[in-house]
């Protein structure tokens, strides 16, 4: 996993697998999102359980599909 300037961090689906619990501590600890990765193209982001919340209380998320 690593740090960037357009998103908070990216890991790979490889990484995700091999340290599945490492990629959501991270997320857990600083609150920001983990673009996932997978053939070097963006298909998720991990969010800790708490900022999900959080977002739901903001925002209808039925309105985003």
């Amino acid at each position: 996993m690593y740090e960037t300037a357009d998103v908070d961090a990216i890991a790979t689906i490889t990484e995700l697998r091999a340290d599945t619990a490492s990629v959501i501590e991270h997320a857990q600890k600083t609150n920001h999102g983990i673009m996932i990765q997978k053939n070097n193209q963006p298909e998720a982001v991990l969010i800790s359980w708490e900022m999900y919340k959080r977002l739901k209380e903001e925002v209808d998320l039925q309105d985003l599909v």
